[in-house]
């Protein structure tokens, strides 16, 4: 289990600019074998007067483990969402599906055997396309091609 904070940096095709945001939010693993992890993610919310929205994500890290107190790990998976976080926090329902990458690396440095202070860099790309057709011949595309950047921070505490 870890508690983690994270700083984001959005950004998007076409934008010039980008923005930055501090979240924290907890997290669940599981060590299949020794190393190798399962974190499953899900980011799920229903407001008054909207559609619920979600992200579910499937990953998977490897722990690098040594006699030191400092782990490095590498973590890939891939998920869908009918969203698109923004600073974390879900926008507005989506018409479609859209597919999420997680690709991500960082180290946990351990203060005894079961707490550990965890730092990862996590890349998302977010793709998907939705192609509308109204009166059989007017058709629209809505196109969603997003990558976030995240750095977060946190404690994982094995159980």
């Amino acid at each position: 289990m870890s508690i983690s904070g994270s700083y984001q940096n959005y950004s998007s095709e076409g934008s010039s600019g980008s923005s930055g945001a501090f979240l924290i939010s907890p997290r669940f693993g599981f060590f299949v074998v020794e190393g190798l992890e399962l974190e499953p993610e899900l980011l799920f919310m229903v407001s008054s007067g909207s559609d619920p929205v979600y992200m579910l994500n499937g990953n998977i890290s490897y722990n690098f483990t040594h006699s030191g107190t400092t782990v490095p790990f590498l973590l890939a998976g891939y998920g869908i969402a009918n969203t698109i976080p923004f600073f974390n926090v879900p926008l507005s329902k989506m018409d479609f599906t859209v597919g999420v990458l997680n690709l991500g690396a960082g180290t946990k440095i351990f203060f005894n055997e079961n707490v550990a202070l965890r730092v990862e860099y996590r890349y998302q790309s977010f793709n998907g396309e939705n192609t509308s057709v109204f009166a059989g011949s007017f058709s629209y595309t809505e196109k969603v091609d997003l990558r976030i950047h995240t750095i977060q921070f946190g404690f994982s505490v094995l159980l």
